[in-house]
């Protein structure tokens, strides 16, 4: 299943999202470039992914990483914060997190509430 938008706020930018299901590196790079689109990479993001489950292989991770440092050359790159269930998909997205090297800001997290606290932070 696709990562759909549930929340795009141009007044206070930000951003809310939910995958679900089998998430591909497709899917990925479809939302990427849907945000783009929506003219939103620099908002802060919140990506509800409890019920999704990564699937992509390690290379498909530099891929995903590699699409992201060449929108990050173009725009300005928002934080974003994925929420998950599973030690598995914990792992996957501090993968890309790692591969980022602070190219942009992209971390894993628990629960909607901690993930939430931690993009209203001041830059």
């Amino acid at each position: 299943m696709p990562i759909v938008f549930t929340v795009v706020d141009h007044d206070q930018p930000y951003l809310e999202a939910v995958a679900s299901g089998q998430v591909t590196a497709d899917e990925v790079r479809a939302h990427l470039l849907d945000e783009c689109r929506a003219r939103a990479l620099s908002y802060p993001e919140l990506i509800d992914a409890c019920t999704a489950t990564p699937d992509w292989s390690s290379r498909e991770a530099r891929d995903i990483v590699d699409v992201m440092k060449i929108l990050g050359e173009e725009s300005t790159l928002g934080p974003t914060a994925v929420v998950v269930s599973t030690d598995y998909a914990f792992g996957m997205i501090r993968m890309l997190e790692i591969l980022l090297d602070g190219s942009c800001i992209l971390r894993p997290f628990r629960s909607c509430e901690e993930a939430r606290h931690w993009l209203s932070r001041p830059g």
